[in-house]
């Protein structure tokens, strides 16, 4: 039987007024309780005080702790003029009582230590007097030895008896003050909510019955009053509701024949939506991607034939499954990462990413590329569609292109390897060869005929031929490992490319060419090997040489430029790695050689820089070291860009293309950083 509103107001005060009761006399009990224990505690460190100075003053002249007169007379004063005090002892250092207030006093020495209060206040428990507040004060010697303690202390029942005492005249004060507060509530919750409620409940009935005339009873509450005044009007909207009712039931009528041919109509649109179910639900089973649908509960709604096939499981096992639970039913390695992502992709964006999973059916692991987007319903629901491509036979191409780039890598470290090898290999037997030949053609007393000197002779060039291809290996070893040795001078430019041209001169004249010198004068010095860079000149006027005609023209131009960048080095690093180049404009001797030969073709102008690249017939190989169109092992103009960038500079070649019947030429730059100007 369900409560009045009276009865619940006044077991609602009652509970109320004794909680607070409650609560404030608890509170105010302790705070006395807790006043009056400090109150005690000072007291006590008062006297611990003074007895631990005038002790230490007599301990202070030599005399003995345990020697001392008077002490336990003066302990009983302390308790005899303070009757809430218990007890006052001396102890030595050990804990052993030296003097005492009480005879009886020892068999407090047994009890047991339950807590502390602060450093200098413990809490002790003993069978004699109970629950003790112990003050203890250390007693130091003439050498700040400690040579004893002070303790006085009070029984907790000293602090009960007192409560008890100030419980009763609260408790008094409060019962009174409860009982008028109660009554005020009764007559406040009968006369100005119950009795109001009671008369607006009768006017609810009499609107619940049909009786839409109703009179507003007499109320001094705001609120009701608001409320009967909402029921007048709801009486009146009633009442006119009603009327309208009747007007409107005819309406009614018509209204439900114009459903009823909504509702044929609804029939057909309900069949025309199912064909277009069908023919959605055909064109995903039919789809080649594997597709998955999932409801606002990630649970598998719809999949197609294609995911069948992908995961092999029946359509059975994966629909109204849990996606995560699907997950781990393909064995998905990054099964939280996947579901994670499954939950935070939001309405019109996709998420992609890859999933790697075990397919029990054949045993394999596959890899997917799914694509995750979600749909928001006009009722609100969420939809998440997932399509899978297979994506298994591209991860095994690239796994295999990775592979290979692993094998390209090893053999190119191979080739160095052999490269380094071969080169000191070849060496030592190569100068055996070259030193007997020398001895051949000189210092023989007997002389050879024609045909056997000129098969030496041809010996003899083979040899300086393989020596210099042995040379370039061995450079070209070196470069790679960066262990190449350079004697860095400051020199003038100019001078190093005279010395070049002096040293290609021979093959100049050979071939009938015009070399045309076009140097600037008063350049910057340079800080170079000076022998290194004389190779680095003549191996580009070698190259010049060979792809040029006879009789063609050959420019050699040096002059000074200014580069917004360094080619050696980047400017301050910047957070995650990355680098700025620097503007400012920095001084360098440009070397261009140009040539009118047969060109280079675009896409062939970075890799002639390479290791063992030459363009052409490799039948040409065997032709003479200057002749048109000659060809070499490939390692000059490899050799001239590592030796120019272990300088700080930088080579290329820029030539309009390859052509052999209107030799469009080629020009080849050589940038090398200036140290310091000309005066």
């Amino acid at each position: 039987m369900k409560n009045s509103l009276e009865r619940r107001i006044l077991i609602f005060s009652l509970l109320t007024l004794t909680l607070t009761v409650s609560v404030n006399t608890w509170f105010n009990v302790e705070s006395f309780r807790r006043s009056y224990r400090d109150g005690i505690l000072q007291r006590a460190q008062t006297f611990t005080n003074a007895l631990k100075a005038q002790i230490e003053a007599v301990v202070n002249l030599g005399l003995p702790l345990d020697e001392i007169d008077g002490i336990s007379e003066r302990c009983q004063g302390i308790v005899a003029n303070d009757p809430e005090i218990s007890y006052c002892l001396i102890e030595d250092s050990s804990g052993i009582v030296l003097y005492h207030s009480d005879t009886d006093y020892p068999v407090l020495a047994t009890s047991d230590y339950v807590g502390n209060l602060s450093t200098d206040v413990s809490i002790l428990e003993s069978q004699l007097m109970g629950k003790v507040y112990d003050y203890a004060a250390p007693v130091y010697d003439y050498d700040d030895k400690v040579a004893g303690r002070v303790r006085i202390g009070f029984q907790d029942e000293v602090l009960d008896a007192l409560v008890m005492d100030h419980l009763g005249s609260t408790v008094q004060v409060l019962v009174a003050a409860f009982v008028v507060v109660f009554f005020l509530i009764v007559l406040f919750s009968r006369y100005d909510l119950v009795l109001p409620i009671r008369r607006l409940c009768g006017m609810a009935e009499d609107l619940a019955a049909g009786k839409f005339d109703v009179k507003i009873p007499a109320l001094r509450t705001r609120e009701l009053a608001i409320l009967g005044d909402t029921l007048a009007s709801m009486a009146s909207s009633l009442r006119e509701r009603d009327e309208e009712l009747s007007r409107n039931y005819e309406e009614v009528e018509h209204t439900n024949l114009e459903l009823q041919r909504s509702y044929e109509n609804l029939e057909s649109l309900s069949s025309e939506l199912g064909r277009s179910r069908e023919m959605y639900r055909s064109l995903l089973d039919e789809a080649s991607d594997a597709i998955l649908v999932c409801d606002d509960e990630d649970n598998l709604v719809i999949t197609n034939k294609a995911a069948e096939r992908f995961f092999g499981l029946p359509k059975a096992r994966m629909e109204e499954k849990n996606y995560f639970s699907f997950l781990e039913l393909i064995q998905c390695r990054d099964l939280e990462g996947q579901f994670e992502r499954h939950q935070t992709v939001k309405p019109g964006d996709s998420a992609e990413s890859e999933i790697r999973f075990w397919r029990e059916m054949d045993q394999r692991s596959l890899l997917g590329r799914t694509s995750t987007s979600v749909i928001v319903g006009k009722d609100g629901r969420r939809l998440v569609q997932i399509i899978v491509r297979d994506a298994t036979k591209e991860e095994e191409i690239r796994l295999n292109l990775e592979r290979a780039a692993t094998e390209m890598e090893r053999l190119n470290l191979m080739k160095n390897s052999f490269l380094g090898l071969a080169s000191h290999e070849l060496k030592t037997p190569l100068t055996i060869i070259m030193g007997y030949v020398e001895l051949l053609l000189i210092d023989r007393d007997e002389s050879f005929d024609d045909d056997t000197l000129s098969l030496i002779r041809h010996i003899s060039k083979a040899s300086e031929r393989l020596s210099e291809i042995v040379h370039d290996m061995v450079d070209v070893s070196l470069i790679d490992g960066r262990t190449i040795d350079l004697v860095s001078q400051d020199v003038d430019i100019n001078v190093l490319v005279q010395r070049a041209v002096d040293k290609v001169e021979p093959s100049i004249r050979q071939r009938e060419q015009i070399l045309t010198l076009d140097l600037t004068r008063d350049l910057p010095l340079v800080k170079c090997d000076i022998e290194r860079m004389i190779q680095v000149i003549g191996n580009v006027l070698g190259n010049a040489i060979k792809f040029t005609p006879d009789k063609g023209l050959i420019v050699v131009q040096t002059k000074l430029v200014n580069s917004p960048r360094q080619p050696e080095r980047f400017a301050t690093s910047r957070e995650r790695g990355t680098c700025i180049i620097s503007d400012e404009q920095v001084p360098y001797v440009e070397i261009a050689i140009c040539d009118k030969g047969i060109g280079i073709v675009e896409s062939e102008q970075d890799a002639i820089f390479d290791k063992f690249h030459e363009l052409g017939d490799v039948e040409e190989h065997s032709t003479g070291k200057v002749a048109f169109k000659s060809r070499g092992a490939g390692l000059g103009l490899s050799i001239v860009k590592g030796i120019v960038e272990l300088h700080g500079g930088a080579v290329w070649v820029e030539s309009p293309g390859h052509n052999p019947e209107t030799m469009p030429g080629s020009t080849f730059y050589i940038l090398l950083p200036a140290t310091t100007l000309n005066v």
